[in-house]
């Protein structure tokens, strides 16, 4: 069953099908662009939506995956992705029933770790949306 307020813990991205390891946070961000037009017959400006953009981050640990998970994707296989200049599939969802999945194609815009003396070693992603990001529910 959905719930009708969704667990921070459970929404998280998946690069290519597979979840992040040790995700500790994700964003999605949302823009329109907004025409402005002003005439000789108006004394204010009119604003028309146009195209959306979307993008997104995540924050997480870095690790290695175990041996045999198939289920996972780590910050060294995003960074081949974007290295490689390819095209990611995404997805932001918490994968229960009932629930909103968000997808679509993007491109990792930037990755990078930060090693702090005294505590783990983090990573960053960041990735700019190529086309439409779809919204669908999960069944």
């Amino acid at each position: 069953m959905a719930s009708e307020i969704y667990n921070g813990k459970l929404l998280r991205f998946k690069f290519d099908a597979k979840k992040l390891m040790h995700a500790t946070s994700c964003k999605l961000d949302f823009s329109t662009k907004l025409e402005e037009i002003a005439t000789k017959d108006t004394d204010g400006t009119v604003s028309i939506p146009s195209n959306y953009t979307w993008s997104g981050s995540a924050e997480a640990l870095l690790a290695n995956l175990p041996t045999g998970d198939t289920t996972h994707v780590s910050f060294n296989d995003i960074l081949t992705k974007k290295l490689s200049g390819a095209q990611i599939d995404i997805e932001f969802t918490t994968d229960k029933t009932g629930d909103v999945i968000y997808s679509g194609k993007a491109y990792i815009e930037s990755a990078s770790i930060t090693a702090d003396v005294g505590s783990s070693a983090k990573v960053s992603i960041s990735f700019k949306g190529n086309g439409n990001l779809n919204q669908a529910i999960v069944v």
